[in-house]
């Protein structure tokens, strides 16, 4: 901040979606359990209302603010393409969904219960700055200082996905279809479809035997989500799904793009999708989410404890890791249609345990041993040397 110049609020949360919602839960979570003082947050969102517009898919490996919210656990999850099919099991890390809607109570309940949380919706950021020792927030209704300010907004730009990964689109429905016969212990998480040019299945989660969420999702290389909705519903005709109804329906695109990792360290600093918390080669973000969330809030009460507000990104995950999700996608990109085998053999390959600290971005070397021995290595190798 000028000197001279009093901040309005002690750390601004620019972003009130998963990744800010989040933070805000995890502040008041462990500044209740370590009896810590809770600074002033000022959350800023632009949309007026929220509606449930997503559903949040992990494996149930980890504690956090909303675990009591999740309404279906999978104890069996299958990957398959025609005939072929690789199927995993664990009681003791199911296949977990978390409806938005959830999510979004518990957390407007937990800001509106707090006093120092505060959430104003309608307000639209144009530019955030560090300004000598704070920062500043500029919005459509003027400006505000904080001590520090955490972005959770996607970036203005991001990298390509023509060499480097792909755009993951899809559209899902939640319909209601009476008696449909799939098996409500199984999530079928990659069900391969024929698609010329792109990889693309089919995501069924059976609800309850009257009930499932579904969704079409292609890898692209083009940020371009055209017609999903239609091959969607085009499949569930071929699958002799005709008697549904359809209760609410979601559609995204994800950028399956490895991203460059924060540095260093300020009062202004990146959070979310667009700081590279999603996993770039699978899409999935919200146990990456809770891990850098709870870090950051961890950070954040102990600078308020100690008066030097100098955050610092939060480190998810190994850069071996990052390192083998770029080859992987190197190599699909080169050879998309090879995406089932490779699925089918990771999946066959790997036991439950493995595969799910893996897709939750707590694998061991163990792991990472598992999932490339799993894999052909000529394709993998061409890539990482390319």
């Amino acid at each position: 901040m000028a000197p001279g110049t009093a901040p309005d609020h002690d750390l601004i949360i620019v972003g009130a979606g998963l990744t800010g919602l989040s933070l805000a839960c995890w502040l008041k979570e462990l500044s209740q359990a370590h009896g810590q003082r809770m600074p002033n947050v000022r959350l800023l969102e632009p949309r007026t209302t929220y509606t449930n517009d997503r559903t949040w898919c992990f494996w149930d490996r980890m504690d956090h603010p909303f675990r009591e919210l999740i309404t279906h656990r999978w104890r069996h999850w299958q990957v398959s393409s025609g005939q072929q099919r690789a199927i995993q099991s664990s009681d003791l890390t199911p296949y977990a969904l978390l409806p938005a809607d959830r999510l979004y109570r518990h957390a407007l309940a937990c800001i509106d219960a707090c006093q120092e949380l505060t959430l104003e919706q309608g307000a639209r950021v144009s530019s955030v700055e560090e300004e000598g020792s704070g920062a500043r927030v500029i919005t459509d209704a003027g400006q505000l200082r904080a001590r520090a300010v955490v972005d959770t907004r996607m970036p203005a730009s991001l990298p390509g996905s023509s060499v480097n990964g792909f755009w993951q689109v899809f559209t899902g429905l939640e319909i209601e279809c009476r008696h449909h016969g799939y098996d409500t212990t199984t999530a079928r998480l990659m069900d391969f479809q024929a698609c010329p040019s792109h990889p693309c299945f089919v995501y069924l989660l059976p609800l309850d035997e009257h009930h499932l969420m579904v969704e079409w999702t292609a890898f692209r290389t083009e940020r371009d989500n055209r017609d999903t909705r239609s091959q969607l519903e085009q499949w569930l005709d071929r699958a002799g799904i005709n008697d549904y109804r359809v209760l609410r329906s979601e559609s995204s695109l994800l950028p399956m793009i490895p991203m460059r990792r924060e540095r260093g360290t300020g009062r202004v600093i990146r959070a979310g999708v667009g700081a590279g918390w999603m996993r770039a080669a699978t899409g999935y973000h919200f146990a990456s989410c809770q891990r850098g969330t709870r870090h950051l809030a961890e950070q954040i009460l102990a600078a308020n404890q100690r008066g030097q507000w100098h955050l610092r990104p939060p480190t998810l995950r190994a850069r071996w890791l990052e390192w083998m999700d770029r080859v992987f996608l190197r190599a699909l990109r080169r050879h998309p249609d090879r995406a089932p085998e490779w699925f089918l053999a990771l999946f066959a390959g790997t036991t439950a345990a493995q595969m799910s600290r893996f897709m939750n971005d707590e694998p061991g070397p163990g792991d990472a041993l598992a999932i490339a021995g799993a894999l052909p290595p000529a394709p993998f190798l061409r890539a990482a040397l390319s």
